[in-house]
């Protein structure tokens, strides 16, 4: 298991809906050196791609996370194309005009001071979000309010899921992510239980605009999430995940590569 650390995590972090058969995966509180850390993201939807590096700080250290500057970033398909990546600015590599394709094996190649990282992520075929609604939960006489998805797995294919809510355009912090281990072949709906930047926020209330994006995600991601979902502070606000979660990018470097199809609908509550 990697030794504990504390990094920037672009994707978000929290808590995670999961199967309740995964094994709890535990991971080790130790500071460790300064380690790259590499977020990258293929996604289906034609436009700019992304991929971030960063330095780690110790566990104790302050949320700075020092960008690196002057990589060499490619990303190459098993159909023989390749993408160089630029760096537009410290730290984060784009390439303007790009789409992932179903099937498609994608590598990603970093060079950051002669020392070559590399990952491999396969973009999973698209699963759709069908529709969005509101759950309410009665806790002590009180409702409560959580946004709930809704959409078909298909069956007999072995399917992960990642989903990112943004409420009035801030996103959660908590990591929401599934398998279709119970759910193979069925209609999913899916809770996704709030938690807002304020700690008294713990639920949606009227007028709250919802905006989910769902993501079809490899094993590996998906193991790389589920890990993440289980500390207990993390994620853009909070910001420090208390251990590594298990890397797709080899030579020790921290982080993930992602090749993911994305489906995205918006909510009003009422």
């Amino acid at each position: 298991m990697l030794n504990q650390i504390k990094y920037i995590s672009l994707l978000l972090a929290g808590s995670f809906t999961f199967a309740s058969c995964e094994k709890v995966i535990e991971v080790k509180l130790d500071n460790a050196e300064s380690q790259v850390v590499i977020e990258g993201n293929i996604t289906d939807q034609a436009g700019q791609q992304l991929v971030k590096i960063t330095k780690s700080v110790p566990y104790t250290a302050t949320n700075t996370y020092p960008p690196v500057s002057g990589a060499v970033v490619t990303v190459t398909d098993d159909n023989g194309h390749s993408w160089t990546f630029s760096e537009t600015t410290a730290g984060r590599y784009t390439f303007p005009a790009m789409k992932g394709e179903t099937g498609r094996i994608y590598t990603l190649k970093a060079r950051i001071n002669n020392v070559v990282y590399t990952a491999s992520s396969v973009m999973p075929a698209p699963v759709g979000i069908d529709f969005l609604d509101v759950k309410v939960f009665n806790f002590g006489g009180d409702d409560q309010k959580q946004a709930q998805v809704h959409y078909k797995d298909p069956a007999g294919i072995a399917n992960q899921y990642r989903f990112v809510m943004k409420v009035n355009g801030i996103q959660s912090k908590q990591v929401y992510a599934e398998n279709d281990r119970l759910t193979d072949g069925n209609e999913v709906p899916s809770v996704l239980f709030f938690t807002g930047n304020n700690n008294d926020q713990d639920q949606l209330k009227t007028g709250d605009v919802v905006d989910i994006e769902m993501q079809s995600i490899d094993k590996n991601v998906f193991l790389y999430w589920y890990t993440l979902s289980q500390q207990s502070s993390n994620g853009p606000a909070g910001g420090a995940t208390p251990g590594n979660p298990p890397s797709n990018i080899d030579n020790k470097a921290l982080g993930y590569f992602s090749a993911h199809t994305v489906s995205q609908k918006q909510m009003t509550v009422k």
